[in-house]
């Protein structure tokens, strides 16, 4: 296996470029044809994965790209007709997921050893077809970015530039990014020679280092068009580029056309994010990529801080001797802790919109596949979550977005019967709500039906009251029931009943909660509300028969001690308590948790009134102890196991003097 370092950064850059092809091939596909912008960006991205895969000796991944690029380089110079796309669109999403898996075996150790010769013959035979034809004339502006060929002929009215570029310390293979570099710049210029002359020496590395990389450049671009060029580059420290004397010109060009040779072409590998990242601006270069293994251990550091400044500024001994600069220390101690707090979340939040965008392909490939029709609408991509939150979202979002094209979507013959477009359209929106973000996914099909809902549910033995007590809530949350399926025939995408029960349980472990409503004939939405983070939250310590619990701060509306003639019971018993005009359930923590307190009279303890997922109760508790900056911690298993039945905890923590206290879950009172 490769250097792990070099090994590390193919994979992040390779990965980066498959996305970046992945997001270029569905625009292709949304307006049924390539541009000549489109195939030169598809054709740089094949270019360097060859490149770099070839260089770490992964042959069948270079192999396929290789396959790929000869197609796309024969489109940058002949028109494709319209009936070639499709045909080529499905071959580049087939090798696409091919590529992508064989970079999944790296990632888990493997080797990449799939058979990729029965595709490569595919797109061969298909390219011998675009060869074979009558040739087309030439597109106008084709070939935006042609590689040089060796017989070029100067003009003499170009001007030579000379740029010294520094790359950033340790961003490692410095020749691979140098020659990316060339490569980039090349279509720009008549004539190129570099310094070091040879990129692929076994010094070249550290010549680079040591003393930066220079490149010589002949164009009729102007200096500034050059220097934007060259910073789209990652990795670049600095950059100095001048305009040549005639001297310096002669002296460097003389006749020469250009030193880089076209064989060296296949080993333009690995600057990938140069060319994959669009718009990239010199701003980009101030970024540093770190293991998220490393921001967790961060994380968990700054969590043990915050736990330490509790425990030292809230000792019991040390307030009693009400220390003014004690105090004053502290208070500032706990402001630079928020801070830092504060600056390691943000560094650990990452916008929702590469995880929706892969829902693209999704709904794409099942319109291709069944028959219906649909276009997916995203808004508030921009919003952002916890990088570990986000990793656990991306299934259920996938199985979502199945079950509205599979259950929700009419065909396109019964949409335009119904009067709507006959291609319909899935929403997937995502805005912040307090300490959670809310992402929604909706679609304009035929909605859920209560009845059927109702027949399943009765038949399958989750319904025990009369029908007609069954709620409109009640009828549509039965399709997060485990083995719950209103397909009669099972398909590749559904009819098994696997699925929402698996994105209910996602959800809830990563402190979600989720809800679903419908229109009959109008569509279905099921709203998911997400927690921003996992790691600490603001909360109110409450104690009950000396039990100390934590309930998430933003969920409390407020607290007061209620008056005997405010509570009542309703018809079946339940405790209920009449606030400014509303009548809300009273849910007792003791006896939730089975703890023994003398408080017991509504009287005597305070109410806590809670919303969530848009309802409201009050638990009844002993007393209010004060606001806690608390780090959540999992409980641990022996005590899950000791709690079987009891899903009322969201986790743990610890308090400042030493003892644990346990962290409610505000969604799971919810009945």
């Amino acid at each position: 296996m490769a250097n792990d370092s070099l090994l590390e950064v193919y994979l992040v850059e390779n990965m980066q470029l498959l996305d970046r092809l992945e997001s270029v091939l569905l625009e292709c596909d949304k307006k049924s044809t390539f541009s000549p912008e489109d195939i030169a960006d598809i054709f740089r991205i094949l270019h360097t994965v060859k490149g770099s895969s070839a260089m770490m000796n992964f042959d069948s991944i270079a192999n396929l790209s290789h396959a790929l690029e000869d197609l796309f380089d024969f489109l940058r110079s002949h028109s494709s007709r319209r009936e070639d796309h499709q045909k080529i669109i499905d071959l580049m999403f087939n090798s696409l997921d091919l590529i992508k898996a064989e970079i999944s075996k790296i990632q888990t150790g493997g080797m990449p050893d799939a058979d990729v010769s029965d595709i490569i013959r595919e797109v061969r035979s298909y390219l011998q077809i675009l060869t074979n034809r009558k040739p087309d004339p030439p597109a106008e502006q084709a070939v935006p970015n042609v590689t040089l060929e060796g017989g070029q002929e100067l003009t003499g009215e170009e001007s030579a530039y000379k740029a010294h570029v520094i790359f950033q310390p340790e961003c490692k293979m410095e020749n691979i990014r140098a020659l990316g570099l060339v490569k980039s710049i090349e279509p720009m210029c008549a004539a190129i020679v570099t310094e070091p002359a040879d990129l692929f020496s076994d010094h070249s590395d550290d010549e680079i280092i040591a003393n930066g990389f220079t490149v010589y450049m002949l164009s009729m671009e102007t200096q500034e068009a050059l220097s934007k060029k060259i910073r789209e580059t990652f990795f670049i420290q600095s950059l100095t580029v001048e305009e040549l004397s005639p001297e310096e010109k002669a002296r460097v060009f003389g006749g020469k056309k250009t030193d880089v040779q076209p064989d060296q072409e296949a080993a333009s590998a690995a600057s990938a994010a140069s060319r994959a990242a669009e718009n990239t601006s010199t701003a980009a270069q101030s970024y540093l990529s770190v293991k998220l293994s490393k921001l967790d251990a961060l994380m968990d550091i700054v969590g043990e801080i915050v736990i330490t400044e509790a425990t030292v500024t809230k000792n019991p001994q040390v307030m009693a001797l009400k220390l003014e600069s004690f105090e004053k220390a502290s208070r500032q101690l706990q402001k630079l802790t928020e801070e830092l707090q504060d600056i390691v979340m943000s560094i650990r939040m990452v916008p929702v919109s590469a995880t929706f965008h892969k829902m693209e392909r999704i709904v794409r490939d099942m319109s291709n596949k069944g028959g219906k029709k649909a276009r997916l609408e995203i808004i508030g991509e921009d919003t952002e979550l916890d990088k570990n939150v986000l990793d656990n979202l991306s299934d259920p979002l996938m199985h979502l977005i199945r079950n509205s094209m599979d259950h929700g979507m009419e065909t396109a013959e019964e949409r335009v019967k119904l009067g709507k477009d006959h291609v319909g359209t899935i929403r997937l929106e995502a805005r912040n709500s307090g300490s959670d973000v809310l992402i929604t996914v909706s679609d304009d099909g035929r909605g859920l039906n209560k009845e059927k809902l109702i027949d399943k549910g009765i038949a399958l033995g989750l319904i025990k009251k009369p029908r007609a007590e069954v709620t409109d809530k009640e009828a549509y949350s039965l399709v997060f029931a485990p083995g719950f399926s209103t397909k009669e025939q099972v398909t590749e995408f559904s009819g098994r009943g696997v699925g929402m029960d698996v994105v209910k349980r996602n959800i809830e472990n990563i402190g979600g909660s989720l809800s679903v409503d419908s229109t009959p004939g109008k569509g279905m939405s099921v709203v998911m509300q997400i927690p921003l983070t996992l790691a600490i939250i603001d909360g109110m310590q409450v104690s009950v028969g000396g039990s100390p619990f934590i309930i998430p701060l933003l969920s409390i509306r407020e607290s007061f001690k209620p008056q005997k003639g405010d509570c009542f019971c309703d018809p079946d018993g339940r405790e209920m308590i009449w606030l400014r005009g509303n009548c809300y359930p009273i849910i007792r923590l003791h006896q939730e948790f089975g703890i023994d307190t003398p408080i017991t009279d509504l009287e005597q303890g305070i109410l806590v009134t809670i919303e969530a997922q848009e309802q409201v109760y009050c638990l009844f508790v002993d007393e209010l102890v004060g606001e806690q900056k608390t780090v959540v911690k999992p409980i641990p298993p022996y005590i899950l196991k000791a709690l079987v039945g009891n899903k009322r905890l969201a986790g743990g923590t610890i308090l400042g003097d030493g003892s644990i206290s346990l962290i409610l879950d505000i969604n799971a009172f919810i009945q």
